[in-house]
């Protein structure tokens, strides 16, 4: 049996205010993400837990590499075909949250950390919950892997995207190491 995770609506949205700003639905995993690119960058990719109101994004047909790229990457993810992204981003945010962010790229592919090791590998190993805050505000989720960062115990802990997919993206990942 052929499982489909991932679909696109071929249709994005040009931020009038700026015409290098572009966002694109893409449905993952059985809910929609908003990839946002500003150049040749990605700025944003923000999980939508309940359907868009459609007066608040409206978009035009327009293609766009970096999103183009992003969504063929994110594709290969989720096939068990790519374990790396290759897609450029543009991170912004506090230093702390930068250090975080930077760290969780380095964990591997299958494999996962508690938010207390992400701290210690960061220098604050007591800064655990703001270790998690920060993986909370990972602009980039898939791209960016928090959902590779779990609870003490064994536990799960949160994800943006909500709980089934973060077990479903470890689920992939551990399928396919």
């Amino acid at each position: 049996m052929s499982t489909t995770f991932l679909l696109f609506t071929p249709i994005t949205e040009t931020d009038t205010m700026n015409p290098e700003i572009t966002t694109r639905p893409v449905d993952l995993l059985g809910h929609k993400m908003l990839l946002t690119s500003e150049g040749d960058s990605l700025i944003r990719c923000k999980w939508m837990l309940s359907d868009p109101d459609s007066s608040v994004y409206s978009y035009a047909d327009k293609k766009n590499e970096v999103i183009e790229k992003a969504v063929l990457q994110i594709s290969e993810y989720l096939a068990g075909l790519r374990k790396d992204f290759s897609v450029p981003l543009q991170l912004e945010g506090t230093e702390f949250r930068l250090k975080v962010w930077n760290e969780m790229r380095k964990i591997p592919y299958g494999e996962t950390i508690t938010y207390r090791e992400l701290a210690q590998r960061i220098g604050s190993p007591t800064a655990y919950r703001a270790v998690a805050n920060a993986c909370g505000a990972n602009p980039f989720p898939i791209l960016i892997p928090c959902h590779r960062v779990v609870a003490s115990g064994g536990k799960t802990g949160g994800y943006t995207g909500g709980i089934d997919i973060k077990k479903a993206l470890l689920e992939i990942e551990n399928k396919n190491t």
